[in-house]
């Protein structure tokens, strides 16, 4: 048999490129010796990772989450026999401008966080609005004293939040440029990271809306005054449309009945001077305001149908906005625990610490093999 010298070196040479069970035994057993003599030092990684974590979840300030959950329930107002005045008016349908959606995206609005942010707050007797005390809260003042000594005002005409508040009851419209500027930033910060809306399904009509801060309180009493904010606008808004074509009508039906009056005070006064019955000129006239008389009452009638109708599909058409769970102390939060914070940071110093020495371990054999391989001469 012929045996070629090429593949047979070749064969030897993949033989000897295998690793064998024997030989990852044998450097799983070296890593381990190496391990076991440096136990001491991931000892000592261990126990500095736990006095860290100890101390991180000492000082690490929580984040609390006011979470609101809540429905959204369309009353369906058609179908109540309203006439063609009616149908001019609108109604018979219970889609509008504000449907359930649109409550949802009313969470996302800036307006809304502004008029919740102005809403009041009793800390310690004194009443001062959310805005306020979310300012104080946050810090934000801290470093004035050191601001305003970088800045020199009569070379600067900056205006900081050190230089402006925002005094309980003072009206929206009032603010200055520097309030405007402040609540607009405050607001768009406040959508972007502590306020969260969604619909949790979109066939049906739940959702949930949290609101996270630094402190409990605020979260809490922000998400009510957010709450309260947009469910008023909503309702209102839903209402004022019904409203205004109810008043229509009924002005509509104050002067129809102003006319009727007059009719009615016309006959009375022309059957009054119809003394004669042989003067049939008054009789005309009497009769031309009884005339009046049945067609205003009849539209009258046709009127306040209409009134009532409408007042009876407002409040069908009206949605269902019921709260199903809603914040309690104390809030949900992602307070860190000592003792487990503590174990989990020395963990992961420990096996950080095996990595380091592992990869120490692997360079310093692979220098001793590459000298071993290149002896001086």
């Amino acid at each position: 048999m012929n045996i070629d010298l090429e593949d047979l070196l070749q064969t030897e040479e993949y033989s000897q490129s295998k690793i064998s069970f024997t030989d990852i035994k044998r450097i799983i057993k070296d890593y381990c010796s190496y391990l076991w003599d440096k136990k001491w030092a991931i000892v000592v990684a261990g126990i500095i990772g736990v006095i860290i974590g100890i101390i991180h979840a000492y000082i690490y300030k929580p984040t609390y989450t006011a979470t609101y959950k809540f429905s959204i329930e369309s009353k369906s107002g058609g179908g109540s026999g309203l006439g063609a005045l009616s149908m001019l008016a609108g109604f018979g349908s219970s889609s509008g401008t504000f449907s359930g959606d649109n409550l949802v995206e009313l969470f996302r609005s800036r307006s809304m966080v502004e008029m919740a942010l102005l809403k009041p707050i009793i800390i310690e007797k004194d009443t001062m609005n959310l805005l306020e005390y979310k300012i104080l809260a946050d810090s934000l003042r801290l470093k004035c004293d050191e601001i305003n000594a970088e800045i020199d005002p009569s070379k600067y005409h900056i205006a900081t939040l050190c230089d402006v508040t925002f005094p309980y009851g003072q009206n929206r419209d009032s603010f200055t440029r520097e309030q405007d500027s402040i609540i607009m930033i405050i607001a768009s910060g406040m959508m972007q990271k502590e306020i969260s809306i969604e619909k949790l399904d979109k066939k049906l009509s739940y959702a949930n809306f949290s609101v996270s801060s630094k402190d409990e309180r605020f979260a809490k009493e922000f998400s009510a005054a957010m709450i309260n904010t947009v469910f008023d606008f909503y309702l209102k808004s839903k209402r004022d449309k019904t409203q205004r074509n109810i008043d229509e009508f009924q002005s509509r039906a104050d002067s129809i009945r102003k006319e009727l009056n007059k009719s009615l005070y016309a006959v009375a006064h022309y059957r009054d001077l119809n003394m004669n019955p042989s003067k049939n000129v008054l009789g005309v006239e009497q009769l031309k305001y009884q005339t009046d008389i049945q067609i205003n009452t009849a539209a009258y009638s046709e009127i306040v149908k209409n009134i009532e109708v409408m007042k009876l599909d407002m409040a069908k058409s009206e949605p269902l906005i019921q709260e199903i769970d809603v914040p309690r102390y104390p809030l949900e939060n992602d307070k860190k625990g000592k003792v487990k914070t503590g174990i989990k940071y020395g963990f992961v110093m420990g096996f950080l610490a095996i990595f380091v020495l592992c990869g120490i371990h692997f360079f310093q054999k692979l220098n001793s093999k590459e000298e071993g391989e290149n002896p001086v001469e």
